[in-house]
């Protein structure tokens, strides 16, 4: 022990939850935003119609084409539901994550809204399957999306 007092501050487990959560609230802040960063407002139709959509959204087309639209309005409830709807893609869509690859191949936006919902609103079962899949199913060009999803 040192005299100073440095060393001697009990350290907390990475497994430990709120170690987790803060880790997790590192990675999202440190991931920019790209609506964000374009300046663009999300006007209340724009954020009604989106909240509508999101649901709907079937493939990695349907994800990639309401980022572009709605991505200025990723914040609140529709945070929520766009990180449940990539884990409903990632956990029942896997066969199809060539997809996802291509659209984040050439849109690094997308790849970074893609990494910023891998997160706590991803339900549970939903989270073992992709787990599962990242580990046992990664795709040559996937490596950036298993690590994602095995790290968290």
């Amino acid at each position: 022990m040192s005299r100073s007092g440095f060393g001697t501050e009990p350290r907390v487990p990475l497994s430990h939850p709120l170690s987790v959560l803060a880790l997790a609230w590192i990675v999202s802040t440190a991931i920019p935003d790209s609506a964000a960063q374009s300046g663009k407002a999300c006007l209340p139709p724009e954020m009604k119609q989106a909240q509508r959509e999101v649901s709907h959204i079937v493939d990695w087309e349907g994800l990639h084409h309401s980022f572009k639209r709605f991505g200025q309005c990723d914040s609140g409830h529709l945070e929520e539901e766009y990180s449940y709807t990539l884990g409903r893609l990632l956990a029942h869509n896997w066969n199809h994550v060539d997809a996802l690859l291509e659209l984040t191949d050439t849109d690094p936006d997308f790849k970074r809204f893609i990494l910023k919902h891998i997160d706590e609103n991803i339900p549970e079962e939903e989270a073992q399957i992709i787990t599962r899949n990242a580990r046992h199913n990664c795709p040559e060009r996937g490596d950036w999306l298993c690590k994602a999803i095995v790290d968290y």
